[in-house]
């Protein structure tokens, strides 16, 4: 027979397991859109890297995109050179740095794919979570569903 601290530990897992079950759902749901649109997994860390700077109003020359993903100089330069001719990626002189930054039809394949993002999350949290901060439900905070608490 199960006491209910058993109970609630049972439950917790379950909760859990499933949460992580869809957030890795989610995120190889990402990966086959990235992939399908830009190719290898570091072409598009370094496009999502470029699109995400953009949003946020910050360019990436080549020695800060080193820095923010941690890959060689000499790498970068090799990889966006080809995502250049590939059409993803354009330089853009501004002085004495060149900027890298997405070109519209990377921007338009990104925008094409979002309503399909946003389908994936919705399917992800499938309404079970509340985010109104007054209201409580189990799976309200990711904390309770960690396997460190």
């Amino acid at each position: 027979m199960m006491n209910d601290g058993d109970e609630d530990n049972q439950q917790a897992a379950l909760i859990r397991a499933e949460v992580q079950a869809q957030i890795i759902e989610c995120l190889n749901r990402f990966y086959a859109m990235e992939t399908g649109m830009w190719g290898s997994p570091v072409d598009c860390l370094i496009i999502r890297t470029v699109v995400q700077g953009r949003l946020q109003g910050k360019l990436y020359d080549l020695s800060a995109l080193s820095e923010v993903l941690g890959l060689p100089i000499s790498t970068l330069h090799r990889k966006i050179g080809h995502l250049v001719k590939g059409g993803f990626l354009r330089r853009e002189p501004r002085g004495k740095s060149i900027y890298i930054s997405p070109t519209d039809n990377t921007n338009i394949a990104l925008d094409e794919t979002f309503e399909n993002m946003v389908t994936t999350l919705r399917r992800l949290y499938k309404g079970d979570i509340n985010f109104d901060k007054n209201h409580r439900t189990s799976v309200d905070r990711f904390d309770d569903l960690a396997p460190w608490s």
